[in-house]
């Protein structure tokens, strides 16, 4: 496998694997804080004596600072060392982890947790020129979809035991303050794995296409001016089509991770401490089904269809699990909610796929793409709890979200059933 940079290896090294899973485990870990942060919502309430439009907000402040600025941070720190990006991310947040468990009311938190995401947002859309810098093109569905499974492996475990620890403990604290001696874990075993990196890998990474000719708008360098990388974002509008799609995944996702344990406990009479197995049935099915990722980009040639088929089942599956009049219903509607994300590893290697597309390009779509995650996964909970404030019916807030999210079946209708260009 050639490249400009030279011979590229037929095989990921297991250093190279090493420090891709880990940087899925620093997402995993920062993300529990706001994922399960519906679990910890019974313990926050009586504590903190928060009110369902400040439980949205503090999901809001989570998931809209990243919409903000992941664009922005994707196209200006695209030329940096992702090493290194990822490495000043983990110094920053371990922190601001930290003080979310000493938070005295609602307003320390909700600064605790915008600090933390703002520092997020600089090192998530590195992500892609990681691949690059650790993978061969050929594997990159594979590592991503392997990284899916151990993720889930992990938020299954949390989501499962943590409210049980915090009952035993009597203390949501030290969820938190365990949270953040992870993630300073992380921070020692970064430095010592990414201190030399691959000097093969290094400098500009070749085109993802090849055997293309050059598009003209790629006539300059790769480490051109940052207009040049924006551009990228009006080049490839299917990339948009993506971001509608992942909104709508995600809104329905985060808006049930954070109400159905109070609708669960006030309305189906079902303690959370006892409960708690339920909600880890959004990860148990993408333990083993995560590595189906890569199964599927690599044999599902349609991709109107493989993305298609998770928002349908999205759909249908968010609708069943809010409305479900019983624990083992839920857990169908929750098992299914978590298949359709089986399908998020082959999408998020489609923008390799673009004709002509550069890797720092792919770090810009990328951006966008997880800026619309970001949206879903605010805008859903505070839709919802700004509903469930007016109309005094949590439930009607949480459906009228979870009918919402059939715009990803809309959007994903309008993709191309293959797209130009092919992985080198």
């Amino acid at each position: 496998m050639n490249s400009p940079v030279g011979d590229l290896p037929e095989k990921t090294s297991l250093r190279g694997w090493t420090v891709l899973l880990l940087n899925r485990l620093h997402y995993s870990t920062v993300v529990l804080a706001s994922f399960g942060f519906g679990l910890f919502l019974p313990f926050l309430q009586a504590d903190l004596s928060l009110s369902y439009l400040q439980i949205g907000l503090l999901q809001a402040v989570a998931w809209g600072t990243s919409a903000a600025c992941l664009v922005p941070f994707s196209v200006l720190f695209a030329r940096f060392n992702p090493n290194r990006r990822v490495l000043a991310g983990l110094a920053l947040m371990t922190p601001f982890l930290f003080t979310q468990g000493l938070a005295g009311g609602f307003w320390t938190l909700l600064a605790s947790r915008f600090l933390m995401v703002l520092t997020q947002a600089g090192m998530t859309p590195a992500r892609p020129l990681l691949l690059r810098w650790w993978a061969v093109p050929r594997q990159y569905s594979t590592v991503t979809a392997v990284g899916l499974s151990l993720h889930s492996t992990f938020m299954a475990a949390a989501l499962t035991f943590s409210p049980i620890i915090i009952v035993v403990l009597n203390s949501w604290r030290l969820a938190y303050f365990l949270q953040a001696g992870l993630l300073g874990c992380h921070l020692l075993a970064w430095t010592a794995l990414t201190w030399k990196a691959p000097r093969s890998l290094e400098e500009s990474p070749p085109r993802a296409i090849k055997d293309d000719p050059p598009h003209p708008d790629h006539q300059v360098q790769d480490n051109a001016g940052e207009t040049s990388l924006a551009a990228a974002l009006i080049r490839y509008p299917h990339a948009w089509l993506l971001g509608v799609v992942m909104l709508c995944l995600s809104a329905s996702w985060t808006t049930v991770l954070t109400f159905l344990p109070i609708l669960l406990e006030t309305e189906r009479g079902v303690a959370i401490s006892a409960g708690s197995l339920l909600f880890g049935f959004l990860y148990y099915v993408l333990v083993p089904g995560g590595v189906l990722g890569s199964w599927i980009f690599n044999h599902v040639n349609n991709r109107r269809l493989m993305v298609l088929t998770p928002a349908m089942l999205n759909l249908i599956s968010t609708l069943g699990a809010l409305m479900a009049g019983n624990v083992f219903v839920a857990a169908i509607g929750l098992t299914g909610m978590g298949m359709a994300w089986v399908f998020v590893p082959a999408i998020e290697i489609l923008p390799f796929e673009f004709r002509n597309i550069r890797t720092r390009e792919v770090s810009v779509i990328t951006g966008l793409v997880q800026t619309f995650g970001a949206i879903g996964f605010g805008g859903g909970p505070a839709l919802a709890g700004a509903l469930a404030q007016s109309t005094d019916s949590l439930l009607s807030g949480v459906l009228v979200v979870g009918a919402l999210t059939g715009s990803a079946v809309l959007a994903a209708a309008l993709l191309p059933k293959r797209f130009e260009g092919r992985l080198v």
